[in-house]
């Protein structure tokens, strides 16, 4: 496409870019309000505001300050939690969801409870497509894994790129080398094939040179039949006519050369000019339409005129067709993107909310009605069967759920942060934080125990785990720089429940029965553990 440069009209000479003006540093950007750090967004460690006492000090009116806030919290204690969150539980997909903006981001922000539905951990779908439209300014944890991954495969790209054309340079070099040689070799007619021998053969070159297919067989015999034909015309040729035949040698040889360069040549693959690009933006519809067929172009007389003129009908022609089809307005993509996302949350998760902390309400979304602590925790249960059982079904000591939410409780309780851990094959992932500061540290295998003596009078036994299926969780944890922890859970006699399933005395003498026991595997190897 022609390209329309004004001419310089200034008397002044340009000057030359020097090399160092070329690597010159971009001008810095223009400081703005610093973001706050991570430590100061993710400072609570769970849905609930802390009151610290003042510091202790040998002034008397500090003593008395401490006093005064002591009896306050005392006496006139803050309601805790402030903010109650609110779930809906769906019976189709049995599943806890959170619709409201501001609730995901304090439950993600507040202890890391839950996963946006369209993201990886964190509900940014909302900033993530709001970046990549230009309507805010950002940084996205998954917008820079994928360049990360992008800058990693064009890596590979170029390395594989360069290996190819050593291998290719290397591949004419030797076929350069197959060509000079063949040139200098006698001519085709004075060798003759080498004759069968009349016996049976016995050395290995004769084994060797033996066919090995019906074709080579075929292709041995007829080269054989022309090589002698051709041969004798030719000294008969000579013979009569006195003539050298070393002219249709040349020419013989000069064709083999040419045939063995044919082979050796790359096979070139031509594309067609229609074929059409395999990326698309998010703003194309399914199925674009093309804007200008080859079948609706027609042909235009085009006056004769300067290049600068030409230039100008090009560039006017190239605007009439991107005049065609606009490009949406920044007003109406701000109006079009609307938040679909909504923060999924783990039943253990729920429970632990509404359960412990009080920071969470269930509302059932068939009947509209908010689930108290017991109905949900009976609903958990009858869930984590497959298929789901009914209530009129009985409930087991060794549900899913309840050994689930014991061992999520106990982590809990002691200051870590358990995340789902299907992605590598456990039961739950640790983090000593959360998955903004750091990586899990420990993988967590749930291992029912039925060590109770009226498991075994009943003769019930857990299930057996072969070696194979413990050094590959093993394996796996491993190279993402894991520990595996094998949880053992003591389950209790039904005697603690009711007839129905139900727990006698409450959840919290329930869980009192459930003891947890921690066993962490370590890979022996014998290279790294020698004496």
């Amino acid at each position: 496409m022609a390209e329309v440069q004004s001419p310089i009209t200034s008397d002044r000479p340009v000057e030359a870019t020097s090399a160092a003006a070329a690597y010159a540093r971009p001008p810095p950007a223009p400081k703005g309000p610093r973001p706050p750090s991570p430590h100061q967004i993710y400072k609570q460690p769970a849905p609930l505001r802390v009151f610290p006492y003042p510091s202790l000090t040998t002034n008397p009116v500090s003593l008395v300050h401490l006093a005064v806030t002591w009896l306050s919290q005392l006496f006139y204690p803050p309601s805790e939690p402030s903010i109650v969150h609110v779930a809906y539980w769906d019976n189709d997909s049995r599943t806890i969801n959170i619709t409201d903006e501001k609730s995901m981001v304090d439950l993600w922000q507040q202890g890391f409870f839950g996963k946006g539905s369209l993201s990886r951990s964190e509900p940014n779908w909302l900033k993530r497509e709001k970046t990549r439209l230009g309507l805010v300014k950002g940084r996205v944890s998954e917008v820079e894994t994928n360049k990360r991954r992008a800058e990693r495969n064009r890596v590979k790209w170029e390395r594989a790129r360069v290996e190819q054309e050593a291998l290719e340079q290397k591949r004419l070099e030797e076929a350069k080398v197959i060509s000079q040689s063949l040139s200098v070799e006698p001519p085709r007619s004075a060798s003759r094939a080498p004759r069968a021998p009349s016996g049976a053969p016995v050395g290995p070159l004769e084994l060797l040179a033996l066919p090995n297919s019906q074709l080579e067989l075929s292709k041995t015999s007829h080269n054989t039949v022309s090589s002698d034909s051709g041969g004798s015309i030719d000294s008969a040729d000579a013979s009569r006519n006195g003539s050298s035949t070393s002219g249709n040698d040349d020419a013989d040889s000069s064709t083999t050369i040419s045939e063995a360069i044919l082979l050796k040549r790359p096979k070139s693959v031509r594309f067609s000019p229609t074929v059409e690009a395999t990326e698309f933006l998010h703003t194309d519809p399914p199925r674009p339409a093309r804007s200008v067929s080859s079948s609706s172009l027609q042909v235009l007389p085009v006056p004769e005129t300067s290049n600068d003129s030409a230039g100008v009908i090009k560039d006017d022609q190239a605007a009439s067709v991107v005049e065609e089809h606009p490009r949406p307005s920044l007003e109406t993509e701000e109006v079009a993107v609307t938040d679909k996302e909504h923060l999924q949350i783990l039943p253990e998760e729920a429970l632990f909310l509404n359960f412990s902390l009080g920071a969470l309400n269930v509302v059932d979304s068939a009947t509209k009605s908010t689930l108290s602590t017991k109905e949900l925790f009976a609903l958990l249960r009858r869930n984590s069967y497959s298929p789901p059982r009914l209530s009129h079904q009985s409930l087991q000591p060794d549900d899913p759920f309840l050994i689930h939410y014991a061992v999520y409780h106990h982590f809990r309780s002691l200051g870590w942060v358990p995340r789902a851990g299907i992605k590598f094959g456990v039961d739950w992932l640790l983090y000593f934080r959360g998955p903004v500061f750091d990586h899990a540290e420990y993988g967590l295998l749930i291992l029912p125990s039925y060590s109770d003596p009226y498991w075994k009078s009943v003769g019930k036994e857990a299930p057996r785990k072969s070696w194979h299926w413990f050094m590959g969780v093993n394996r796996v944890l491993s190279k993402v720089f894991k520990r595996l922890v094998l949880v053992y859970v003591d389950i209790p006699p039904p005697t603690a429940f009711e007839e129905d399933g139900e727990p006698k005395e409450g959840i919290v003498e329930v869980l009192k029965q459930y003891k947890v026991r921690e066993v962490m595997i370590k890979r022996w190897s014998s290279n790294r553990n020698r004496d």
